[in-house]
Order: structure tokens, then C-alpha cells, then sequence
């Protein structure tokens, strides 16, 4: 299992801005929680679920042990996050 961050570098309200993901929604979310993010921040409802991260957060994560990753890495994990999501929502509704 791992984390992965690109460097896609998206100007946005004065910074820049890269995405967080990881081969899964608890190794992400414990991840991001040890890099002091809220679970708030988690981009549930978007394409692909992630965390944006500043480049100076960016830094911290891969000197945490997070990989650098391109775009088709970031997108095939957060696929993968997005099915687990929706498996876990079926889950909750058929009351298992």
C-alpha cells in the first residue's frame, strides 16, 4: 500500500495546489491525518476523490514516504478509492 502525490501545481487563491491519494480511503485518510489534515478537506464529490495539498505540504508528505506520481497513477488510484466508496455505501444500505 502507499500514498501518492502528483505535481500538478493548480494556482488557486494565491498558491499552488497538488492532489493526495493512496491505494486506499484508510491509508489516505491516516496519512493525511498524520500531515495534520482534516478529514473535512477530503474531495469526496468530485471525479476522483483526493485531498489538495499545498506545495509546501506536498514537500512534507513525500518527505513522509509518499511517492511522486503522474497524472494517470493519481487518477487510477482515486478510481479505485471511488469503488471502494461506493462498495462501502451499498454496504451501509443493505445493513451489512
Amino acid at each position: 500500500m502507499a500514498v501518492y502525490v502528483d505535481a500538478e501545481g493548480i494556482k488557486w487563491r494565491g498558491r499552488e495546489w497538488s492532489h493526495l491519494v493512496a491505494d486506499s480511503l484508510d491509508e489516505l485518510h491516516t496519512f493525511a491525518h498524520k500531515l495534520g489534515l482534516r478529514r473535512s478537506w477530503f474531495q469526496s464529490n468530485t471525479l476522483y476523490p483526493h485531498y489538495d495539498v499545498t506545495t509546501s505540504v506536498r514537500a512534507r508528505a513525500l518527505a513522509m514516504g509518499a511517492h511522486g506520481a503522474d497524472r494517470k497513477k493519481i487518477v487510477s488510484c482515486a478510481r479505485q478509492m471511488r469503488s471502494e466508496m461506493i462498495q462501502a455505501h451499498r454496504d451501509a444500505l443493505s445493513g451489512i
